[in-house]
């Protein structure tokens, strides 16, 4: 699912790989330091987290507090709606290249 990283000075994009009450797993270029804290914005969530492990574009926060459960179940339905709208997006795309429209 797509978001945003705010560290001290400049703003990024990311994704959500994971997410649950305490922590994410988030893949972003220019990954933050380990102990780095930052700002996470996806749709209605705004979380303050430390950055607790780092491999590659890979990165695994601690939120400073506990996202409220409601909360998460509304991204989940944010992202299957946008996991919908992927497919059917696509879908579309390879039914108009098979009819000759995008070549």
């Amino acid at each position: 699912m797509p978001a945003h990283l705010t560290f001290v000075g400049r703003r990024s994009s990311c994704l959500i790989e994971n997410i649950s009450q305490t922590g994410a797993q988030l893949v972003v270029d220019g990954a933050p330091r380990r102990g780095e804290e930052d700002q996470l914005k996806c749709e209605d969530l705004l979380a303050f987290f430390r950055t607790v492990w780092s491999a590659g574009n890979l990165v695994g926060v601690e939120f400073d507090e506990t996202i409220p459960l409601q909360t998460l179940l509304n991204l989940r339905r944010i992202n299957d709606a946008y996991s919908d709208f992927q497919r059917m997006e696509a879908r579309s795309t390879a039914r108009r290249w098979v009819a000759g429209e995008l070549r």
